[in-house]
């Protein structure tokens, strides 16, 4: 009997165990049921605070629009779109052995004196100076430039005290050229005028002695392919011709042309002219201030891997510009190789040879009429006589031919930053230099420089 109940307690148990199990079933899907729907309510929830977010975002984005369009129309208003402001600063130290001199150069006039006119020699040239440039391009395509350069600009050296450097502008005419006004720099040669520009301290020979400083003029700038062709009618070294009702209608014609040569990363050739009327300072025979000139000249650069190398050719001469008064005429050429030991450090070697023999001595500009130069080692030779006591001209028709060699190196101390080192040997033919800690005249001088160049 108790065999049997259990038997039948056995068989119920097997019966309902299909419904304990589909039980068990539904209870597990009702329990992920509820598990979904709080995953699709936190991300209903997620959903709505992202678009939240992004209408948040959107306002405060519509705001900034706001904000950034006010301020390029107050820029626009203001004259500031297209302007770009760029400067430079690179106080020197200067050591010359036949001047006795050593000293910080930095914005200096002739010899400290405000009164005076800036003194212009290869140890106080453009080199610890400051200029300050102020590019401004408009809608139509003008761009305006005027540069800024108390006591060391092309306005000091040609016109008093003036600190402007270049004031110029270019008026597109169409896609390849563009009338070109004011006052521009000169265009000759392979080196630039600023320190940020140049690798060394000092300017070559034919930089400092054979070229011009400036034009103010009119004229044209055209492009086309790798070309491109500058030129101008314009005074040279001079704001106006003007000589107190002695004439001064003396206009020069100007031009450059530079080729670009395919199939290198950097390299290219120039060639740059002038013919017409230069400034003369010897009066007395010119009282318009001005005698013809001719010069011409060829230059260019290379650089490949670490190397570069550039180098100018000229020649020149002018009338009544030389020592005796008559022809002044000279040739000359400059060469320039770099090489970056490191990405930071460059060193560099630079010669430099200027004939000028012919009729004492003379250089455009005629500043050595009846003068002997020798600070820079220009004019006919000096002969010492015992007896007197005194050195003299050896011979009025021959002038001094001038030598140069510069070596030094620059290193990149920040991205604007850049500390230069020279030594400079100059010699000339006869002896021209002048030794002011004896009074004798020598063929040779020395020069040691230093600089610390910082730009923006």
């Amino acid at each position: 009997m108790q065999k049997k109940f259990r038997l039948s307690i056995l068989t119920l148990s097997l019966g309902f165990a299909p419904a304990i199990a589909m039980a068990d079933t539904n209870a597990d899907i009702l329990k992920e049921i509820d598990a979904l729907k709080a995953k699709v309510q936190q991300l209903e929830a997620q959903v709505q605070a992202n678009q939240k977010a992004t209408e948040e975002a959107a306002q405060v984005a519509n705001h900034a629009d706001v904000q950034v369009s006010g301020i390029k129309q107050q820029t626009d208003k203001s004259g500031l779109k297209g302007l770009t402001v760029t400067g430079m600063i690179a106080p020197a130290y200067v050591y010359n052995q036949d001047q006795q001199a050593s000293s910080f150069v930095f914005l200096n006039r002739s010899n400290g004196s405000p009164s005076n006119g800036t003194l212009y020699n290869y140890d106080n040239s453009y080199f610890g100076g400051a200029y300050i440039q102020f590019q401004k391009v408009t809608e139509g395509g003008t761009k305006w430039n005027l540069t800024l350069a108390p006591d060391r600009g092309a306005g000091t050296l040609m016109n008093g005290q003036s600190i402007v450097h270049e004031a110029s502008v270019a008026l597109p005419l169409n896609d390849s050229t563009k009338l070109i006004a004011g006052q521009i720099p000169d265009w000759e040669g392979y080196e630039y005028t600023w320190d940020n520009q140049t690798k060394t301290i000092t300017h070559n020979l034919l930089f400092d002695f054979a070229e011009v400083t400036a034009y103010t003029g009119v004229g044209l700038d055209m492009t086309s392919g790798n070309w491109e062709w500058k030129t101008m009618l314009a005074n040279v070294n001079s704001p106006r011709y003007y000589y107190g009702g002695n004439g001064g209608r003396a206009p020069a014609l100007v031009f450059r042309a530079d080729y670009s040569i395919p199939g290198y990363d950097s390299a290219g050739v120039g060639f740059w002219g002038l013919v017409g009327k230069v400034p003369n300072a010897n009066t007395a025979a010119f009282p318009s201030g001005t005698s013809s000139t001719a010069m011409f000249e060829v230059d260019g650069y290379y650089n490949k891997g670490n190397w570069g190398y550039y180098g100018q050719v000229s020649a020149g001469q002018q009338t009544g510009a030389a020592y005796n008064g008559d022809t002044a005429k000279w040739y000359g050429l400059s060469g320039l190789a770099t090489y970056n030991f490191t990405p930071r450090f460059l060193g560099f070697a630079r010669f430099d040879y200027l004939n000028d023999s012919k009729n004492g001595g003379g250089l455009v500009g005629g500043y050595l009429v009846g003068y002997q130069d020798g600070n820079n080692g220009f004019g006919p030779g000096q002969v010492y006589d015992p007896a007197a006591g005194t050195w003299s001209v050896v011979d009025p028709n021959t002038g001094a031919n001038r030598y140069a060699l510069s070596l030094g190196w620059n290193y990149l101390l920040t991205q604007s930053t850049t500390l230069k080192m020279e030594y400079r040997y100059d010699r000339s033919n006869l002896n021209t230099f002048y030794n002011v800690s004896d009074g004798t005249y020598k063929k040779d001088n020395n020069l040691l420089a230093a600089s610390l160049v910082v730009s923006f």
